[in-house]
């Protein structure tokens, strides 16, 4: 077969060589997006840690009592420090440093086996607060009973786990 010069088009190799380099880059982008849901959850948890490490220090050195808030708000989570254990993710909105929305939170309270992981959404939220020894609080300012909270876990492509120890206030990334 004879191929004129005014015929336009491509050849089969031309096409196979397009599809072979286009199935390649979406390989390698399909790697990157989950190397990106990875750094989210870590990123998150750095954060959150650098968020209880805040609040500790300012239960140590203010006269009040300051409450770290982690809430979830219009599919998005936010960390704030206030001076008020009341706060809810809808009076608080998006006012709060953003923690990021392509993972889940989840806390772990007390000490149950097996343990019980409660997602932070909707009124659910966690409330932090510690007292001038560093350790964390008990009791809110109006006496009522705070929760103990033991492992917050942030949940991404992969899993990200910070143990909390009420008695001695310390934290950890495991």
């Amino acid at each position: 077969m004879r191929i004129h010069e005014d015929q336009k088009g491509f050849t089969l190799i031309e096409i196979l060589i397009t599809i072979a380099i286009v199935s390649i880059l979406g390989a390698l982008s399909m790697t990157m997006l989950s190397r990106i849901k990875f750094v989210n959850a870590e990123k998150a948890a750095n954060y959150v840690s650098d968020g209880l490490r805040k609040a500790q220090v300012y239960g140590m050195s203010k006269e009040t009592q300051n409450y770290l808030h982690i809430y979830k708000y219009e599919n998005q989570y936010y960390m704030k420090i206030t001076d008020s254990s009341d706060g809810t993710p809808d009076t608080m909105g998006s006012s709060g440093s953003s923690i990021g929305s392509n993972i889940s939170i989840y806390k772990v309270v007390g000490t149950a086996d097996p343990e019980v992981r409660v997602e932070i959404a909707g009124s659910t939220q966690i409330v932090v607060s510690f007292k001038k020894d560093g350790k964390m609080r008990e009791k809110d300012s109006s006496g009522d009973t705070m929760e103990d909270i033991r492992k917050i876990i942030i949940d991404g492509s992969h899993e990200e786990v910070i143990l909390l120890n009420p008695k001695t206030g310390r934290h950890i990334i495991q």
